[in-house]
């Protein structure tokens, strides 16, 4: 009776691993994909007055962002591949109010292009790293600041203290159930963003978490 169970448990298990998409060996797959970010910029630190005396340090927060694109994927062996795509990112940041400014943040419209070395681990289990650049077609700050008689005003500014081109290292890990791939991916920026001179330099930070679909 117990090797009976043994031999039924095994079964189901080769038959769930079966049920994983596994993609053939000199295959090229395309891959849409949308999802959600979550990026901050490193480095990009604001201190200020207070009251005349002394300064407080803001650090950079967290936003919540999104990503969509497509990716091709060429399995090159039964455990390597190699993927590229192009993926357009919504990231930023934000900073804490102060006395006189709340709401800041800061956006970037993004289109990157990731190349990364995927290797499985497992069938359907991959973990993933590799080089992405990435060019920013849109950028900007918006913000409140509070003027005379204690009335806040609205700010935009078109984000000039920033670079449009950077260099950011991928890292991950996807998971496959028959044609649905879900995705959790790191950039860590390389290259700085900040385009003032003699200020630190900063980096973007995103993380990703993406769905997509084999075509």
């Amino acid at each position: 009776m117990k090797m009976k169970k043994t031999v039924l448990f095994m079964a189901m298990v080769a038959a769930s691993l079966h049920g994983f998409a596994q993609h053939e060996v000199g295959k090229l797959t395309f891959i849409p994909k949308v999802g959600v970010n979550l990026s901050t910029v490193q480095g990009d630190e604001v201190y200020y007055l207070k009251d005349g005396v002394g300064t407080t340090k803001l650090e950079p927060q967290w936003r919540i962002g999104m990503n969509a694109g497509i990716e091709g994927e060429y399995q090159m062996s039964k455990q390597i591949a190699l993927s590229a795509g192009v993926v357009y990112s919504l990231q930023g940041m934000k900073y804490g109010d102060i006395e006189y400014q709340r709401n800041y943040t800061s956006t970037f419209h993004t289109v990157n292009v990731p190349l990364l070395l995927n290797f499985y681990v497992v069938k359907g289990l991959a973990v993933k790293a590799g080089l992405q650049a990435g060019y920013t077609i849109k950028k900007g700050e918006s913000y409140e600041l509070q003027e005379g008689g204690g009335r806040w005003v609205s700010y935009k500014s078109s984000g000039s203290i920033y670079k449009e081109f950077d260099v950011s290292v991928p890292v991950g890990v996807s998971y496959d159930i028959e044609r649905l791939r879900l995705e959790l991916r790191y950039n860590h920026g390389l290259t700085s963003i900040s385009d003032l001179k003699g200020l630190p330099s900063t980096h973007h930070r995103v993380f990703q978490f993406s769905v997509g679909y084999s075509l």
